[in-house]
């Protein structure tokens, strides 16, 4: 049974379990997000405002309406969204990453020129200095894709468990640590929202208890 997290006339949001892609891949027979949740609510219409990668899970945020997909894609826009990532290191306690991203096939690259602007402001929350890691919460200024994780990789705190933005050749976890967490945004009916996924349980060894 999916985990609807909030659902009014117009905007539908789903907490999406790591594994699973959003959308339909090239292999019609593979399971997708957006397809058991259609088929789950028994919707004629159900659309993908945000996207998180395979491994990624948390807030998928849909709109219910065609007519309405404008504004639930300004809705999206002006929101503020968070996330969890368990990563190798100490990072600052406050820190910005700015780069310039360009799209690739399997992963994204930093360029000088030609790439798109993105911006995320991390919080570090948590530290295991004895064991080498820290759980931080980003936010994103900018939603480039795999923008969180290129950052922090190249920042030199790269996600427990992403197999693509490494140095390991044996990854730490069987999943890439990131966890589409919180999101604050206002409703079409003007009401200010906080909606939160709740946290997946392969975070729950580098959590200590009480933090959330």
């Amino acid at each position: 049974m999916t985990q609807i997290l909030y659902r009014d006339e117009m905007i539908l949001i789903a907490n999406k379990p790591s594994g699973i892609p959003v959308h339909e891949t090239k292999d019609p027979k593979r399971e997708n997000f957006t397809g058991l949740l259609q088929k789950e609510l028994g919707l004629t219409y159900l659309r993908t405002a945000n996207r998180l990668d395979l491994e990624t899970s948390g807030l998928v945020v849909f709109g219910l309406k065609e007519e309405a997909n404008k504004e639930v894609d300004e809705i999206l826009k002006e929101a503020d969204k968070y996330y969890l990532a368990v990563v190798e290191g100490n990072p600052p306690y406050e820190f910005r990453i700015e780069s310039f991203l360009k799209d690739g096939n399997k992963q994204v690259t930093t360029v000088r020129s030609g790439g798109k602007k993105a911006i995320t402001e991390c919080k570090t929350i948590y530290r295991d200095v004895k064991k080498g890691y820290s759980v931080v919460y980003a936010r994103l200024v900018t939603g480039r894709r795999h923008q969180i994780r290129i950052h922090l990789f190249e920042k030199g705190f790269p996600i427990i468990g992403d197999k693509v933005y490494t140095n390991r050749k044996t990854p730490l976890a069987l999943r890439c640590l990131l966890h589409a967490y919180e999101l604050h945004y206002k409703n079409g009916k003007g009401e200010s929202l906080i909606v939160k996924a709740n946290i997946p349980k392969e975070f729950n060894e580098y959590l200590p208890r009480g933090i959330f």
